[in-house]
């Protein structure tokens, strides 16, 4: 993010900054996260993803938790799709859907 300074979070936002060094979870553990937040009426979450630099400690500072996606690090593009991918199968994990197996 060119300006990642001014990002403007809302009081009401639950900021989740994705970063390496953040804390892992499964695909299950996600879907628990969501859950949680719905049931504690979370506003908005909202999810940061760094550039090729990584996240700066300002940033790193507003968040309410640290994310990892796994200890290998990706490109901040293809960081984004997995997220979309482990939110949609979060999704479909607590709707009782056959989209995750074990």
């Amino acid at each position: 993010m060119k300006n990642e300074g001014s990002i403007k979070i809302d009081r009401d936002d639950f900021l989740i900054v994705l970063d390496e060094r953040g804390e892992e979870t499964t695909s299950k553990g996600l879907a628990e996260f969501l859950e949680t937040h719905r049931r504690m009426g979370t506003k908005r979450l909202t999810f940061f993803i760094g550039d090729a630099p990584g996240v700066s400690d300002a940033v790193k500072a507003k968040a309410k938790t640290l994310m990892s996606l796994s200890k290998m690090t990706f490109p901040h593009e293809l960081a984004r799709a997995i997220l979309l991918e482990q939110l949609y199968r979060a999704c479909t994990i607590l709707r009782g859907e056959k989209y995750h197996y074990e």
